[in-house]
């Protein structure tokens, strides 16, 4: 079927198509996905600090020191990655509208169980994507150029999580229009997905392990990618290349 034949869907009445509409919106999703890295990073990093306060250093990774000049970096950078992950939010708009995704607008059109089971399928497709991604930018001169501008913050804080290179940022953010256009998801199911992302990319930056300690826990810390997990990898750039699962550092032999 072409683009002509496909039907026009207007999301709120609008049509993103039109060119003042698509600039307003621009504007608008830029600045919401810059103020949710904002706000959410700000109260991670606030909370972190008050536990390093009351000496709480059993879940605490590394003593920060006087790092305002590393986070007024990482807030320059995560601007820039702001604006191209609300272009990309943007172009998923727009292929909604004209009928290349498989986002759903009505719960009712798929059984509500499959609203979960859709999230834990993107971030599996997510994960295997940005494992390899992530390798091959350590192994590839040209990338790991770019890769390095967010190794920069050896010692990771909450603002680090969208603190990269905008090639980086754009490599990033091709795989959310990419998996949307074969994976059927409820626009539910998008946000809950999107805010999953960012507060992941948080918890495993800021410095803090916030997964359970005890031994009853052991599966969440083996399988869910935490602070202590990554921590590793900004310390030895060879290990630790998930996003949200150890497995594929498992099985490729690459978990430290």
């Amino acid at each position: 079927m072409s683009a002509e034949q496909l039907p026009l869907r207007t999301v709120a009445g609008f049509d993103f198509t039109q060119p003042p509409v698509f600039a307003v919106s621009l504007v608008l999703i830029c600045t919401v996905v810059f103020l949710r890295y904002l706000i959410l990073s700000g109260a991670y990093h606030f909370m972190v600090l008050k536990l390093r306060k009351n000496g709480n250093s059993k879940r605490l990774l590394l003593s920060h020191h006087n790092m305002r000049s590393q986070i007024r970096r990482e807030l320059i950078l995560s601007s820039v990655s702001a604006v191209i992950f609300g272009v990309t939010g943007m172009v998923v708009l727009v292929l909604y509208q004209l009928g290349y995704t498989k986002v759903y607008t009505d719960v009712r059109e798929y059984p509500l169980w499959y609203l979960p089971v859709s999230i834990v399928i993107y971030l599996l497709l997510h994960d295997l994507y940005y494992y390899w991604l992530h390798r091959w930018m350590h192994s590839s001169a040209v990338l790991r150029r770019f890769h390095m501008t967010h190794h920069q913050s050896v010692r990771t804080t909450a603002f680090t999580s969208f603190s990269f290179h905008p090639v980086e940022s754009l490599l990033q953010a091709v795989i959310l229009p990419l998996i949307i256009m074969f994976l059927p998801m409820s626009l539910t199911a998008v946000f809950i997905t999107l805010f999953l992302m960012t507060l992941s990319a948080i918890i495993n930056h800021a410095g803090l392990e916030i997964y359970p300690l005890g031994k009853r826990f052991s599966f969440i810390r083996k399988n869910v990618i935490g602070a202590t997990h990554h921590d590793q990898h900004h310390r030895n750039l060879k290990k630790n290349f998930g996003l949200y699962f150890t497995f594929w550092d498992r099985w490729m032999k690459t978990e430290k």
